[in-house]
Parts: C-alpha cells; sequence; structure tokens
C-alpha cells in the first residue's frame, strides 16, 4: 500500500492538537486497559484514531462499544503488515501532535499533558520521551521507570545518536514513550521496513534528522511484556543481530560522527540487553504459567497464547501489540 503523507496545519479550527493512534490487532486481550488509560487523560485536545487490522477476535466488538467523541475507528479490509498498519494508522492523524499507542501498553494519566507542555515550549524539539514501568501480562510490575539513561532533558541530535549506539539498545524507548510532531513523521517518510526488531528505534533516529530530542524523566506510560508480541516470537539471535546491524549503519553514516569506541562499547552492551531482554520475557511467561495453575485457567490461556503463535507464523506480520524493543 502506498501511503501519502499530508502535513499537519497550524491551529486548525475543530482540529485537535494530538492524536493518539492505536493500531489493534487480535488485541481483545488488553485493548480494554489500554483504551480506558487513554480516555482517562487529565488533557482534553486530543483523537483517538483506532484501526483495527481486519481482527478475527472481539477487538471489533470492544471498540464498537465506545461512545465517545474523539475517537474514530477504523476497520482494515485486509490485514496488512506491521510497517503498513502503523503508517496508515499515522496517517489517518489529524493532530500536530502524534503518539502511537500498541494495543496493549497503558498511560497514566499525565502522560500527553506533561508531554505537550514540553514541545509547546521547545520548538525544536521534534521527538520528546518519557520513562516507562514494564509490567507483565496483568498489570504486575517487572520493572520500574526504564529508558533515557544518558539522554535526560533537551539533547542535540548528535548526541543522542551517539548514545544509541553506546547502548546497544533503544534508550529512547518504543512507541508508548514517545511523542513526535506529525510534519516531521511525514518529512522522513514514516516507519520503513528491513531490520524490523528496531522499527521504532529507526523511525525515531530519521525524526532526530529535522531537530531535537527531550528526554522526560517522569515515569508516565507502562510496556507490556507478555506472549504473541514479535520480540516473542523473534530469536534472540536474530534480535541481537538486527541491532549490530542497526548500530553498524549509524555508524558508518558521517553524519552523526560515530567513533570506534563508540560502536565496541555498543557491542557490549548489546549482548547484555539482550540477555536482559530474554530474562524479563522468561519472568513473565513464569508468572503467566504459575497464574493459570493457580486459577486453574490453563486451557483457555494456553489456547489464547498458542492461537497468537500461529497467527504470527501464517501471516508473518506481527501481532499489532508492538515491536518489544527496550533498554
Amino acid at each position: 500500500m502506498g501511503h501519502r503523507f499530508m502535513t499537519a496545519d497550524v491551529a486548525r479550527p475543530g482540529v485537535p492538537k494530538v492524536s493518539i493512534c492505536i493500531p489493534a490487532y487480535e488485541a481483545e486481550r488488553h485493548l480494554q486497559a489500554t483504551l480506558d488509560s487513554v480516555l482517562a487523560q487529565n488533557y482534553d485536545d486530543f483523537e483517538v484514531v483506532i484501526v483495527d487490522n481486519n481482527s478475527s477476535d472481539r477487538t471489533g466488538d470492544i471498540v464498537a462499544s465506545l461512545h465517545d467523541k474523539r475517537v474514530r475507528v477504523i476497520r482494515n479490509a485486509t490485514t496488512l503488515p506491521i510497517v503498513d498498519n502503523f503508517n496508515w494508522a499515522v496517517e489517518q492523524s489529524r493532530g500536530d501532535y502524534v503518539k502511537l499507542l500498541c494495543a496493549d501498553d497503558t498511560l497514566e494519566p499525565d502522560c500527553i499533558a506533561a508531554q505537550v507542555r514540553v514541545m509547546d515550549a521547545n520548538p525544536g524539539v521534534v521527538l520528546v520521551a518519557i520513562r516507562t514501568d514494564f509490567i507483565d501480562e496483568v498489570g504486575d510490575l517487572l520493572r520500574p521507570a526504564k529508558g533515557l539513561r544518558g539522554i535526560n532533558g533537551r539533547q542535540s541530535a548528535q548526541r543522542t545518536i551517539r548514545q544509541v549506539v553506546r547502548s546497544g539498545t533503544n534508550p529512547i524507548g518504543p512507541p508508548v514513550a514517545a511523542l513526535f510532531r506529525r510534519a516531521e513523521f511525514d518529512k522522513c517518510g514514516g516507519f520503513r521496513g528491513g531490520l524490523l526488531f528496531p522499527l521504532e528505534l529507526d523511525l525515531w533516529v530519521r525524526l532526530l534528522q529535522h531537530g531535537d530530542f527531550f528526554g522526560l524523566t517522569e515515569t508516565l506510560a507502562s510496556f507490556r511484556i507478555c506472549a504473541g508480541t514479535v520480540t516473542a516470537l523473534t530469536s534472540s539471535r536474530s534480535q541481537l543481530a538486527q541491532m549490530i546491524e542497526f548500530a553498524r549503519r549509524l555508524t558508518n553514516n558521517p553524519r552523526w560522527r560515530i567513533s570506534t569506541g563508540d560502536r565496541l562499547v555498543g557491542l557490549v552492551n548489546a549482548f547484555d540487553k539482550q540477555l536482559r531482554r530474554d530474562v524479563l520475557y522468561l519472568m513473565s511467561s513464569a508468572r503467566s504459567a504459575r497464574r493459570r495453575r493457580t486459577h486453574g485457567g490453563g486451557a483457555s490461556l494456553e489456547a489464547q497464547d498458542s492461537s497468537s503463535r500461529r497467527v504470527e507464523s501464517a501471516h508473518g506480520k506481527g501481532k499489532f501489540n508492538g515491536i518489544r524493543n527496550f533498554n
């Protein structure tokens, strides 16, 4: 599908300042919690754009039950690949600022207001990110307040990209952490394929070709770690190889002035961060298994997880709960 991105105008009457875009596919397990957190924001000037990517579960019923004038629902006639669906969701937005929220993550009530304040006060900033808690399938905490190591406050693009390489991971954070300017999204062409695991990090880097970054140290969102996401179904070896290749491409771009020393530090950290990712998924899986044994819901939950894996394998597209790439 070809996408024709249209640059957002400024202060258009009746047009919201912020668009919260939620691509949803087979998202019935967590979508209601995500929507509840979005609609409870202490900020009013936003719209919610939900793209149901031709789901076969109760995703359509959940969004059909919403009666809120801020919400627009779009249902795809066919199931789009993850990159196309992410771009399609943002293409439907009308706001000057955009947050793409995966259908199993949640926001704290002050999230949008805090990020908008940063954007409004800093016209040269194109991307602002917050810290996030990592939670398991039922919302229990796995790790608190992650992200933004070494990039707190306003940072130049060059310094931010250098920290990306040195971190060996994604210090900016997943989509739920970020708010970006729609105009710059259009300029850089949106999400693109190639390396799927660092999908959002690739976008963050290209956005920063057009301005500065701001790391807001408040923890204002939660990032869910569970079965059925692209990361859970991508081998550790593949994840690590993609991150190393992504860092190599940044290093080879003279614009970012990345040294050999930066690259070597990042290579060491990449192995460490991959191990940490693996441990978190093991923890989440172990908790889920323990709950199934305790509550006697094993057959039902196992069937859901098995179904998720079959869907991912058949389509090669990933559930639209996002790429689980984090530091």
